[in-house]
């Protein structure tokens, strides 16, 4: 058996990172937040029709959407992969959130980036969410 060994990532490395994160986390939320308002779409799209049947002309189109949002979950679940390739971790799909696994202070911890962030200015410890942000302090 083996075992995945996390990389620690120094702030240098990091912020190395950023020009093909902010990439990889725009198309990542972007996915996302359309994902999320076509499912929302097509549930009350499914709760119209649900045992109406003039409305069964539709069960093609319903079919077809569904098909396209299995496609586009499996999209997105490989720009989510290609982050953990990168040693990486998203936090918020939705807000483009991504922690860097790190020591600071000698302890696990992560450096945070938003994707509205022009650099990496916050850290938490791995004990706490990154709701928990401190500033870093060079």
């Amino acid at each position: 058996m083996t075992t995945k060994t996390t990389q620690i990532f120094s702030i240098e490395q990091a912020r190395a990172m950023l020009p093909l994160l902010r990439l990889i986390v725009t198309d990542i939320s972007l996915s996302h937040r359309e994902l999320t308002e076509r499912k929302s779409n097509l549930r009350r799209m499914l709760r119209r029709h649900e045992g109406k049947a003039r409305f069964q002309i539709y069960d093609a189109e319903i079919t077809e959407i569904q098909e396209d949002l299995k496609n586009e979950t499996a999209h997105l679940e490989e720009y989510v992969s290609e982050l953990e390739q990168l040693g990486v971790i998203l936090r918020s799909a939705h807000d483009g959130i991504v922690d860097f696994p790190a020591v600071i202070d000698e302890m696990p911890a992560f450096y945070t980036w938003q994707m509205e962030q022009q650099d990496i200015v916050d850290f938490h410890r791995a004990d706490e969410s990154t709701a928990d942000r401190k500033p870093i302090y060079e």
